[in-house]
Formats: structure tokens, C-alpha cells, sequence
């Protein structure tokens, strides 16, 4: 566990030059690659000692038996062929033995040799393994070298590598406005951003309408870096400061009346012109000297009351004939009531004129900020900016707001167009995000910080925008088929049978002897037909379909949730780039500056490698996303694969607060870790 650094040694670190919202993480991690170097595998004996064994084995008893058996049966065949020749011969035994005793002995060791033959072949593929396996932890050996030093290389370049960023706005863009958040996290950003302000672009301006006086921290670090540094307390300071100071009398009753009556929707063209002729006649008699102490003593004058101090005999005698006593006792109303909006200032301005010019002023609002005094001091300090801008009597580098909730959208949008037209940071830090305010945003970039409330939070979601991507939204699968069979058999036969006889028979007799005759004929006639025919017809038939819908929808780029589960020093900055948009996750905790590999300059994003050569395989750093990019006036054609790869998961989840103290362990950011 690191131990914390002193805040009186790291504040200074924070005055370095180069605008800083605060630090974006850049995961290191995810630039390791793989060793893509397979792994050597280790190898088999060779097939040919295997199909050896295999057939050393095959039957190797029967084989065995044979073989004993042959040489036992020719011993006994030359024993028993030879015992004649033994009889007649002395010596012929002898010779006869020894043959009979080289067949026995040939049966019996070939069968010894066939038994010891697989034990053998067992034995030379062990020594061929075992060389195998030899060779294989070599291989192996040089292998596990050669991807121990490529993880070393590895090793080397990402711990080379920058973890954490400057986030830094846009060079196109002036204005910044940061909504949400709470009062540590707006400490954080002013030491932060105050410091880098201070470093790049001089001297500041700074007004806390919060009552907070947030800005502690920043001019501790501005007295450390040998700045010069001047704060206001307002009211209670105000004898030193004139808000009003050096005005014409014109520019002192505009300025007045302004405030006054500010934004509020009651008041009428008539009352307000009233009110400025009004002061304008007064202001005539106090002239040259013009201050809210001699005009309240002149009101008092008209209302009847005493004699000022304030105001010599001649002025009071020119006060009284500017309008006769009936019309002063008509006007006592209005009289009084312009009153009782100056009588809190009455002290302004009477130990100092003006402020002196140095590094860092600051002017903080004190008290309940919901009061008339309060309200119309608010006014009149964003007219006295505008005044101090417009004028440029001095030089003023950025100028910051705090709590610019309760300004006028008018007057923010006339001081960001003075600043934008001078070259002047404008710094504007928004609790809520409600409809004046989003009348308001949108003129520079955006710094999204905690928004507990879900209306805001979804309405700052709609602001940075949403993405589209394609889903599948129906699938469609048919499957069908026919099969036709016909068989027609006709069987047909006639027969026709038919036949004729017929006889006659005559006779004639006569005087002179008698005749007879007699004749006889038949016939007969068949005929038969018979005709068979047989048809078969067979047809078959199958279809099938297949088919899927995609649907285009939009999503919030970063979900409400995300926005209101924000930790305490996150920020989610809206940042212009080229002609699109980006959405970093940034933070703005000051001790980031004592961790190991913190850049106080932005980080160029290396390309990641290949997901397939990648150890922690992500399409893009979990702490930036784009939220919009431009078209050419040429769609085309976009899929659901390409679709699929956008926007990514991201803003599912946000972890807890990092502990900056605790660094052994790799921080994942605030969106979420490696994708």
C-alpha cells in the first residue's frame, strides 16, 4: 500500500502548463499481444514400430507351438528314419543324435525367439520415445524462451506506456459548462482546472454564487506557486469593492434598473422606463460624483426625511425643485421602493474604488441566496463582468461561475459571446439541470458530473444522444412440401358370338315315279376383343423459407442511471472532435498526480491489436465512445454486423470510487474494465 502524499507537496504539480479537465485511464493492459507461437506438441514413436510389435504379437502362442512343435516332430522323424542306419553302423548313431538334437534345439529356441520378440520390439520404441521426448523438451525448452521474452518486450513497452491522460477541452470551443455534481466534486474540478487555467492562460476571474467558497484549495495552490491572489467576501466585504465603480450616470441608472428588476416576469416597459427617467433626473444633480450612497441619500431627500451628509446644500435645493411636493407625495411609493433595493449596498465602494488587478480574483456570495440583496447583488456582479470584459482594462485569461443556476440565460449568453469574442475561458458550473438551464447549455462543451435527480438525468442523456444499432426483431421459418401419386388402370374385353343353320327339305311325286330333294346348311361365327392399359403418374414437391427481420433502434449513449450512480470525482465531458463528438470518462481527483505513468498533457489512443492477437481482446478503450460522427450525403447501406460493433456495452455499469492510495492492483476505470 502506497503511502499518501502531503497535499502541500502535489499541489504545485498541478500548476503545470496545458488546460486539464482532469485525467482519462488508459488501460495498458489491453495493449499486450499474444506470443502467437504455437506450442510444440510432443511427438509419437513411429507408426512402423507400432504395426511391428502389432505383428510380433499376432498370434504369437500358436506361432510359438508351431514352431517347438516342427522341431520336436523332425527330431523324432530323423530318430526314427535314422534307428536303421544306427543298427548297421556303429558310428551312424551318433550322427543320428546329434541331428535329431539340432532339430530339437532349433524348435525350442525358435519358439524362445518368437516369445522374446515383442519384449524387443517394446524396448526400441521406449528408446525411440524417450529420444522423442528428448528432443521434444528441447524444443519445448526454446520455445517457453522465445515467448518469456516476447512477454518481457511485451512488459517493457506497456509499462513505458501512459496510464492516465489529460482531458483537455476542445481548441474550437471557448466555453465549458459542467452541470451536476456535488460541492467536493466541484472542489476538485476548480483545483484541477483552476491550476491548468492559472499555468496556460493567466489571470482569473472567479465568482462563487454558492455561499461554499469552494476556491479554498485553489488559492492555497495559487499562494504555493507564487501567484498573486485577492478574494471579496460579499456583502460583508463590500466597503471594499464598487461594483459600479467608474460608470457615467447613464451606464449607472442602466446598470441599476437591470438588476432590479433582472428576469422577473411581473414587471412592465412602463415601470422600468419610470424607474430610468427617475434615477437619470437624480443623477443629473449628483453628477460628477455618482456613487449608491449619495443616491440613496438623495432618495431620502425626496421622501421627506432629514438632510444627508452626503449630498451639499445645493444638491439637496436642486433635488427638492425637481418635481413639486404633490408629486413627490404621488411618487413616495416608487421612491421608496427603489429604496429598498439599494439600502443593502449602501456601503459599497467607500474604503476602495475598484479591485486591484491580480492572478486570481475571487468573489464569494455569502449568506441566504434567495434574498432580494443576494439577487440583486448576483446581477450586478455578472454586469460588472461584462463591464470588465467588454472594457478589457485588464488582462483576464478565463473566468469561472459557480452556481451560474440562478443567472439569466441572457446574461450568461452576453458574457459567453464577449468571452468567445476576446479569446476569455469561460467556466460555467450548473447544479441542476432544469429548463433555464437547458436554455442555457450547449454553447461549448459539456462536463456531465453526478445528477441525482432521474428528470435531469434523463434529460442529460438526451443531450449527449443516443446511438442506433439493428436487433432482430421477427423470425419467420416455413417449412412445407406436396407429393402427388396417380395410378390409372383401364382393362378392357368384348366377345361377340354368333352362328347361322337353316334346311329345306322338298319333295315331289308323281304319276310316273316320284322325286325328292333335300338340303341342308349351317354356320357359325366368334369373334372376341379384349384390350388392358395402366397409367402411373408420380409428382413430389417441397419448399422451405427461412427469413429474419432487423430493426433499427436507438439507444441512450450513456443511460440516466449511469448519470445519477456517478462517483463523487467522475466527469463525463461531452467533447467536441473534428466535426463528431466523443464521450470520455474523466477524472478529476487531484491526487491522480501522485500515481506512477500520469501524463499532465493529452495521450494519443494507440490503436488496439487484433482481437484474435490481443491477451484482453476490446474494440476500443472502455473510456471513450463516440457518440457522433459525421455522414456523407451518400448513405449507405449499413448491417446488423456492423451495427452490432457500435457502442458496445457501454455505460452498463459503474464501479465504486477507486481508492488512488491503493494502486497495486490495475485500476479499470470508471466505466467498467477491459471489454
Amino acid at each position: 500500500m502506497t503511502t499518501p502524499v502531503p497535499i502541500s507537496d502535489h499541489l504545485p504539480k498541478l500548476a503545470t502548463p496545458g488546460e486539464r479537465l482532469g485525467w482519462i485511464f488508459n488501460d495498458r493492459n489491453l495493449y499486450l499481444r499474444k506470443f502467437m507461437e504455437p506450442v510444440p506438441q510432443p511427438p509419437a514413436a513411429p507408426e512402423y514400430l507400432f504395426a511391428k510389435l502389432a505383428r510380433a504379437q499376432h498370434n504369437l502362442t500358436k506361432k510359438m507351438l508351431q514352431v517347438a512343435g516342427g522341431g520336436v516332430g523332425l527330431a523324432v522323424l530323423i530318430s526314427c528314419c535314422g534307428g536303421s542306419a544306427a543298427a548297421s553302423s556303429s558310428s551312424g548313431g551318433g550322427a543320428v543324435g546329434f541331428l535329431a538334437f539340432l532339430a530339437f534345439a532349433a524348435g525350442i529356441g525358435g519358439a524362445v525367439w518368437l516369445g522374446l520378440q515383442p519384449g524387443r520390439i517394446k524396448a526400441e520404441i521406449a528408446n525411440a520415445q524417450q529420444q522423442l521426448q528428448y528432443q521434444y523438451q528441447q524444443a519445448y525448452a526454446a520455445w517457453d524462451q522465445r515467448r518469456q521474452h516476447h512477454e518481457y518486450q511485451q512488459r517493457q513497452a506497456v509499462d513505458a506506456m501512459n496510464e492516465w491522460g489529460a482531458a483537455t477541452p476542445s481548441h474550437s470551443t471557448r466555453r465549458v459548462d459542467i452541470i451536476g455534481g456535488t460541492t467536493y466534486g466541484w472542489e476538485a474540478v476548480l483545483t484541477v482546472f483552476g491550476g491548468s487555467l492559472l499555468a496556460t492562460r493567466g489571470p482569473m476571474v472567479l465568482v462563487d454564487f454558492t455561499g461554499e467558497a469552494l476556491c479554498g484549495e485553489l488559492l492555497t495552490l495559487a499562494s504555493m506557486t507564487e501567484r498573486t491572489v485577492q478574494q471579496f467576501r460579499l456583502p460583508s466585504e463590500m466597503s471594499r469593492f464598487d461594483l459600479v465603480a467608474g460608470l457615467g450616470a447613464n451606464e449607472f441608472v442602466d446598470c441599476l434598473v437591470e438588476s432590479m428588476f433582472g428576469d422577473a416576469t411581473g414587471s412592465t416597459r412602463a415601470e422600468r422606463s419610470q424607474d430610468t427617467m427617475l434615477l437619470r433626473e437624480v443623477c443629473a444633480v449628483l453628477e460628477p460624483s455618482i456613487s449608491v450612497g449619495r443616491l440613496l441619500a438623495a432618495l431620502r431627500v425626496l421622501t421627506d426625511r432629514p438632510v444627508q451628509a452626503a449630498l451639499t446644500p445645493d444638491e439637496v435645493d436642486r433635488l427638492l425643485d425637481l418635481q413639486p411636493d404633490e408629486a413627490r407625495r404621488q411618487m413616495h411609493q416608487q421612491l421608496r421602493r427603489i429604496e429598498a433595493f439599494l439600502h443593502p449596498l449602501e456601503e459599497m465602494g467607500t474604503e476602495s474604488a475598484a479591485p486591484g488587478e491580480a492572478d486570481l480574483t475571487c468573489l464569494i456570495a455569502e449568506g441566504n441566496r434567495r434574498n432580494a440583496q443576494a439577487e440583486l447583488l448576483k446581477d450586478l456582479l455578472v454586469q460588472w463582468l461584462a463591464r470588465r470584459v467588454r472594457q478589457e482594462s485588464g488582462p483576464m485569461g478565463s473566468l469561472v461561475l459557480i452556481g451560474a443556476d440562478e443567472v439569466n440565460h441572457r446574461a450568461i449568453e452576453n458574457l459567453s459571446t464577449l468571452c468567445e469574442r476576446r479569446g476569455i475561458r469561460l467556466v460555467l458550473f450548473y447544479a441542476h439541470l432544469r429548463e433555464h438551464t437547458l436554455q442555457t447549455i450547449g454553447g461549448g462543451e459539456v462536463a456531465l458530473m453526478r445528477l441525482g435527480n432521474h428528470t435531469e438525468a434523463g434529460q442529460a442523456a438526451d443531450f449527449i444522444g443516443k446511438g442506433h444499432k439493428f436487433v432482430l426483431s421477427q423470425l419467420t421459418r416455413t417449412l412445407g412440401g406436396n407429393e402427388t401419386h396417380t395410378i390409372a388402370d383401364t382393362h378392357g374385353e368384348s366377345e361377340t358370338h354368333g352362328g347361322s343353320s337353316g334346311w329345306s327339305r322338298s319333295h315331289t311325286s308323281g304319276h310316273g315315279g316320284g322325286s325328292s330333294t333335300y338340303s341342308s346348311s349351317g354356320g357359325t361365327n366368334w369373334s372376341q376383343t379384349r384390350n388392358w392399359s395402366q397409367t402411373e403418374s408420380n409428382a413430389r414437391g417441397k419448399n422451405w423459407s427461412d427469413a429474419q427481420a432487423a430493426q433499427r433502434v436507438y439507444e441512450y449513449t450513456v443511460e440516466p442511471r449511469v448519470l445519477q450512480d456517478l462517483p463523487e470525482y467522475a466527469m463525463v465531458l461531452v467533447k467536441s472532435e473534428g466535426r463528431g463528438a466523443v464521450v470520455q470518462a474523466v477524472e478529476v481527483n487531484p491526487d491522480i498526480v501522485t500515481l506512477p505513468r500520469v501524463s499532465m498533457q493529452p495521450i494519443d489512443l494507440l490503436p488496439l491489436p487484433d482481437r484474435a492477437e490481443a491477451v484482453h481482446p476490446a474494440t476500443r478503450q472502455p473510456s471513450q465512445v463516440t457518440a457522433s460522427q459525421p455522414q456523407p450525403l451518400a448513405a449507405h447501406d449499413t448491417g446488423a454486423q456492423d451495427a452490432d460493433t457500435a457502442l458496445n456495452g457501454w455505460g452498463n455499469a459503474m464501479p465504486q470510487q477507486p481508492q488512488y492510495q491503493q494502486q497495486q492492483q490495475p485500476y479499470q476505470g470508471p466505466w467498467g474494465g477491459q471489454q
